[in-house]
């Protein structure tokens, strides 16, 4: 697989500043966003056009680790041979799989997985949303594999640290949200939550006990260049194993989050790409991005819209 990357524009690309940007645990800021999630609920209605034109937008890409590591560095050797690639920049891994049938010059490119979330909340919910780009929309699990074997579809994944930093890495503060591209029940692992206790998660599968998930709800499915879905985490599920900080939320509550999203294309050897830890340090939750929960209610801005790195991301939409 060649690796391509814009060399002549390396020393161009703007990174943002402090008041744009989120900040990452190496210190630097990342190329979408400053963290601040906007006000406003969200209709879990199969339209994400609101979400995505209001909310607070999160990216990343192959193309954009490779040039976060090229900028601050590599937590270990990268190997683009492998059926699974592996690319370990700081804070940020692209460790995406050669599936059968998969076009190899896709391999751990943008067409492989191009990731956008969109964020808002309300006094009731954490809404998400996504339409990711991806060359395979992969919802069946292998045959001997089950509703909780996430990793075998596409997932979204975000653990949360409700402490903001302070707390345990494996306390009650830790939650795992998980959400797969379609409509809620059409699948048993339409959802998962797991909440964890003194380093064991609890684990709850959406077809399993579909009362547990307090009304949260999902839309979703495949699109055009890859697939989309919406959905709300209703803040007291979020909070079920702390539910005396339930109050905190409002404008200035802020959490930690790392994303783990599969993609498994098709085949049982999944590849994935992480965003806020690496391969080699996942688990320091002071070093995940912060999000934080904030009055506005406005258009939504990515960080780096007005810059070099803008206009070239431009290039490819």
């Amino acid at each position: 697989m060649k690796r391509v990357i814009l060399f002549a524009l390396t020393g161009a690309l703007a990174l943002s500043t402090a008041a744009s940007a989120q900040l990452m645990g190496n210190g630097n800021f990342w190329y979408s966003g400053d963290g601040s999630i906007p006000n406003f609920s969200e209709a879990i209605d199969g339209d994400i056009s609101n979400i995505k034109a209001n909310g607070y937008h999160l990216s990343w890409a192959p193309s954009q680790i490779f040039q976060w590591g090229d900028t601050y560095g590599y937590s270990k050797d990268t190997d683009l041979e492998s059926r699974r690639i592996r690319v370990y920049a700081i804070d940020v891994d692209n460790n995406l799989y050669l599936a059968d049938g998969e076009d190899p010059a896709q391999n751990g490119t943008d067409a492989d997985l191009t990731t956008h979330y969109y964020f808002a909340w309300d006094a009731d919910n954490l809404y998400t949303a996504c339409d990711n780009v991806d060359n395979h929309y992969d919802i069946i699990p292998a045959p001997d594999g089950g509703d909780a074997n996430f990793w075998q579809r596409d997932t979204y994944w975000i653990t949360m640290d409700l402490s903001d930093g302070v707390g345990p890495a494996d306390g009650s503060n830790i939650v795992d949200w998980r959400v797969s591209p379609v409509n809620t029940g059409e699948v048993g692992h339409s959802m998962h939550i797991s909440h964890f206790d003194d380093g064991t998660g609890n684990q709850v599968i959406y077809g399993d006990d579909p009362s547990y998930f307090l009304g949260a709800e999902v839309r979703g499915g495949p699109s055009a260049t890859g697939y989309w879905f919406e959905a709300n985490a209703p803040w007291d599920l979020i909070f079920l194993f702390q539910p005396d900080l339930r109050s905190n939320v409002g404008a200035g509550f802020a959490f930690r989050g790392r994303f783990i999203i599969p993609d498994p294309d098709g085949d049982d050897s999944y590849g994935q790409t992480y965003f806020g830890g690496d391969q080699n340090d996942l688990g320091t939750n002071a070093k995940w991005p912060r999000f934080v929960l904030t009055d506005a209610n406005t258009a939504n801005q990515t960080a780096v819209e007005a810059t070099t790195w803008g206009a070239v991301k431009s290039l490819y939409r």
